[in-house]
């Protein structure tokens, strides 16, 4: 027998603890969250390679206890029938976009990767106006259409098909927001923002796919990075070219070796979330190799790495210090990896929101993208 739970106290306290992570910074966000029940656009979940459906309709305490915790949620795989992975984000992650995103009363907004109509639904009642979603998975789009019909969330349309064009009919848009991993900027995005309009999306770098505020400048588009973050990847020819992202790299190299450890090559008390992530970025910026990688038979050594794919060496960057895979050119790949962090700590330690770049045409695109170049840190930062 199913036995229906109250979901509105979970749903306050999620937005409590989200607050309390400092995700959450508004009480139009806070408001959102408490309600907007996510466990509507729950109909099943993987967990340990496992689909279990699940009756939204009817939320048992298992349910809710799943949809109210700061967790992503799997609800598709390729195996499925849904063209990839899909999934509802960690809501940590939804809310800073949506805080980011200073969504106002009467924006209009088009939303590239509709996943469960979780996030659309939540903009559609901030913004109280039309939300258009696009999804290309005709699986995940229907789920979609259901879930927000269930929610009663009228405002957000969900369109099947290819996110890389936009949807200029419904155009143009005071916010373009993105909710998947690119590689870049479609131009036609830009000409369907309306003046003043900006992009917020998740692009490659360094193997992340950390937020990207973008606008429009007289000298071309340019992109300010907002927080951390890391997204599935878009299929077709948003993603075309990019470095692979942690999720899909496949390439795992040796455990590095103790002996050749460099424990005070890196400052020490770094947050692992917040002055790590600018390490990483500051790296990042100044060497394409930077990127995520992994060790064979352990996960203590993933993260930020430089990869040197002509020797298959790589030097893994942790708090602890740096950590060398056996290779010839790993001393000197550890010696040029070093130099990078001294700059960043004499700099200050700038952190991740103090870059910005130029968005410039890739060269190695089947279909045209502008891709972050040029970085450099804000003056004052």
């Amino acid at each position: 027998m199913t036995v229906t739970v109250d979901w509105a106290p979970m749903a306050h306290a999620l937005a409590a603890d989200l607050r309390a992570k400092d995700a959450i910074r508004s009480d139009t966000v806070a408001a959102a969250v408490e309600q907007v029940p996510r466990h509507l656009f729950i109909s099943g979940h993987y967990a340990a390679g496992q689909h279990t459906p699940v009756d939204p309709a009817n939320p048992t305490a298992e349910l809710l206890s799943l949809a109210y915790a700061d967790r992503g949620i799997m609800t598709h795989t390729p195996a499925d029938g849904a063209q990839g992975y899909s999934s509802t984000s960690q809501p940590s992650i939804v809310v800073k976009m949506l805080e980011a995103a200073q969504l106002r009363p009467g924006m209009r907004v088009l939303e590239i990767g509709a996943g469960t109509g979780w996030n659309a639904a939540l903009i559609a009642h901030i913004t109280k106006a039309d939300v258009h979603s696009i999804e290309a998975s005709d699986v995940v789009a229907a789920e979609a259409r259901a879930a927000l019909a269930r929610a009663d969330a009228r405002l957000v349309s969900v369109h099947t098909g290819d996110g890389y064009p936009g949807h200029p009919v419904t155009g143009p848009y005071d916010l373009i927001v993105v909710t998947c991993g690119i590689a870049g900027i479609p131009p036609a995005w830009l000409d369907q923002l309306a003046p003043g309009g900006t992009i917020l999306a998740p692009i490659a770098h360094g193997g992340l796919h950390p937020l990207t505020r973008v606008t429009r400048t007289a000298a071309g588009p340019v992109g300010q990075l907002v927080t951390t973050a890391d997204f599935m990847n878009a299929i077709g020819p948003l993603y075309a070219g990019a470095t692979p992202s942690p999720a899909t790299r496949g390439h795992h190299f040796p455990a590095p070796d103790p002996a050749a450890a460099r424990p005070h090559a890196v400052p020490d008390g770094l947050d692992p979330r917040g002055s790590y992530i600018g390490l990483w970025m500051h790296l990042a910026a100044h060497d394409p190799r930077i990127t995520c990688a992994g060790t064979k038979d352990t996960v203590d050594f993933t993260g930020c790495a430089l990869v040197d794919t002509d020797t298959d060496t790589a030097v893994f960057v942790q708090p602890s210090g740096l950590h060398l895979t056996p290779g010839t050119t790993a001393q000197a790949l550890a010696d040029h990896v070093e130099g990078h962090i001294t700059a960043w700590d004499r700099a200050g330690r700038p952190g991740l929101g103090a870059w910005s770049c130029s968005l410039t045409p890739a060269t190695n695109t089947a279909q045209p993208l502008l891709v972050p170049t040029n970085w450099r840190v804000h003056k004052g930062s």
